[in-house]
């Protein structure tokens, strides 16, 4: 090990990696000015740090907690405590002035990182910008958002960022994120990012193509180009542990690709996005319930960076927009706080704990009583008469009479006998107006059987959740899907709209091929243009020509 200051996680770990160094160690911030500043002296405009800028993911858990930190916790709390007490209050309840503190600690060394950094490069020219990679612990867990460390890594530079979410994660099958749900990641970070460049992470790690399709690259970088949010990509093109030119697989399909960029900027990206409202806050961690059996080292917090909302609602097919009302809503857990009283009446998707918030806040959700929690295999849905087999964990909860009951959630033993039935969602409107399609389950609770299950996704995405959030939409009774296609996985969708026109985007993130895929839209229309596709518009609705697995096609009505 090195004699810097190792990163040490609230369990005691100490990282065992070279370099996983602590920012609060003066010595080793000193020796990272002085290596920034030979970078500079080189003659360089830019300079970014890569992905290692955070406390997390790392070899140790969740921290830091080192003695630098420690002891300015401590000194924020104004009295002592030791890293196991820590621990304890960090990990388990709400909010309280120990977690707070210890986020604190965590952006003050960091920031102070960044400041050190960029004095450095102002010594030898003030003109270089500075940025850095976003990491998922960035934007809620190391103290310090990430906007605002890059305005102190930036000076009296325009500040830029690099976002996180990569194609590479797919096949990884990383934290069971999809393409479409690594798309919604990149356009979250957008939306708290403000007026900042941004860039998106195009990585197809760790290359050649057998490890990372360049076609999820260019699927990922279509996505983000119509959404017209990010200033560009980060495209790693190249193999760099192999002979230039031994994979130009990436290089050539973003060549043959470069006419279909054009296009759908030009018809896409000064339009404004319509569909369901995802509400996702920056910030959850401070004020976050983590239940007092939690086993883990902290490490597995860091997933609810993942906006799980959005992976319901792109996944089943329906376009997403980041600001706004929207057609309805969609918020889970702590992200309902950010919902306005006003909003919640043009309808409100959530979920059980997101509804136990509202009742807490004396919004009636229709939720009477949180019983014992089992697990289901099943969610039969009553509005359709049918089934799906589903991997979650519920509670026994009673509604109020005029709850309408859409589905419900079933144990099964040895998937022959039933043994317990609850509510798995219902619809509810109370006496001021507010509209709620409920889950009978906390979303970011069951976030491990996205990875570990084979029928864990299903509770987020299948033909049936899709059909029933389409059918939530018409519940509420405003307006209309601007566009929905129905029985295709992974077709992702996004719609915007100038005027009386609307473009609208498909994305086939699936390994087979839709035959004539149906747009259903949110009126009749007269006029279509198409994208990379043919097709035909019968009033409100349009049927493209077939799409081949990971391919994009695109239409403008008006």
């Amino acid at each position: 090990k090195s004699d810097y200051i190792h990163m040490t996680g609230i369990d005691g770990v100490v990282s065992d990696q070279n370099g996983i160094l602590c920012p609060s160690d003066d010595a080793f911030r000193k020796f990272a000015g002085e290596y920034a500043a030979e970078v500079a002296s080189c003659g360089v405009d830019l300079i970014m740090y890569d992905d290692d800028m955070t406390y997390g993911f790392h070899d140790f858990g969740f921290g830091c907690a080192c003695e630098n930190h420690m002891k300015y916790t401590c000194e924020l709390l104004g009295e002592e405590i030791s890293r196991e007490e820590l621990r304890k209050k960090v990990l388990w309840g709400g909010e309280s002035k120990y977690r707070r503190a210890w986020q604190k600690s965590k952006g003050y060394y960091l920031e102070l990182f960044a400041k050190d950094m960029r004095k450095a490069v102002d010594a030898v020219n003030p003109n270089i910008r500075m940025g850095a990679c976003a990491c998922m612990p960035n934007w809620d867990f190391d103290g310090i958002d990430f906007a605002t460390l890059a305005k102190v890594f930036a000076g009296n530079t325009e500040p830029f960022m690099r976002l996180t979410g990569a194609p590479y994660w797919v096949p990884f099958k990383s934290w069971g994120n999809t393409l479409q749900s690594v798309v919604e990641a990149e356009r979250m970070e957008q939306s708290w990012s403000g007026e900042i460049e941004t860039m998106s992470e195009g990585d197809p790690f760790p290359r050649p193509r057998t490890a990372c399709p360049a076609s999820f690259v260019e699927l990922f970088d279509t996505a983000l180009r119509a959404s017209g949010d990010l200033k560009g990509i980060l495209k790693y093109a190249i193999d760099y542990t192999s002979k230039p030119g031994t994979e130009d697989g990436y290089i050539l399909r973003h060549e043959k690709n470069r006419s279909l960029y054009q296009e759908i900027e030009t018809h896409f990206q000064n339009k404004t996005a319509c569909g369901v409202r995802v509400y996702e806050r920056m910030e959850k961690f401070n004020d976050m319930v983590i239940p007092q059996n939690f086993e883990g080292n902290g490490g597995e917090i860091f997933e609810f960076f993942f906006p799980l909302a959005a992976k319901m609602i792109s996944e089943n097919s329906i376009p997403t927009i980041w600001d706004g009302e929207g057609v309805c809503g969609i918020a889970f857990a702590e992200n309902v706080k950010m919902v306005s009283p006003e909003a919640m009446k043009k309808g409100l998707i959530i979920d059980l704990r997101a509804a136990e918030i509202l009742q807490e806040q004396g919004i009636d959700t229709g939720l009477v009583s949180v019983g014992e929690q089992y697990r289901v295999s099943r969610e039969y849905f009553d509005l359709f008469d049918n089934n799906y087999a589903v991997d979650i964990d519920a509670y026994d909860i009673t509604v109020k009479e005029d709850a309408q009951i859409q589905s419900h959630l079933i144990a099964f033993e040895k998937e022959v006998i039933e043994v317990k039935r609850t509510i798995g969602s219902y619809y509810y409107k109370n006496a001021d107006g507010q509209q709620f399609l409920v889950f009978g389950f906390s979303a970011y609770a069951n976030r491990g059987n996205l990875k570990n299950s084979l029928f864990g996704r299903h509770v987020y995405s299948s033909y049936l959740r899709s059909a029933q959030l389409k059918h939530a939409v018409e519940l509420f009774g405003g307006e209309k899907l601007p566009a929905y296609s129905a029985g295709n996985p992974d077709l992702y969708i996004m719609s915007k709209k100038d005027g009386s026109s609307m473009a609208v985007g498909l994305w086939n993130m699936f390994a087979d091929e839709i035959f004539e895929p149906v747009a259903e839209l949110d009126r009749e229309y007269t006029d279509i243009e198409f994208i990379n596709c043919s097709g035909r518009l019968e009033q409100d609705k349009v049927i493209l020509s077939d799409m081949p697995p990971y391919s994009f096609a695109g239409f403008i009505v008006k």
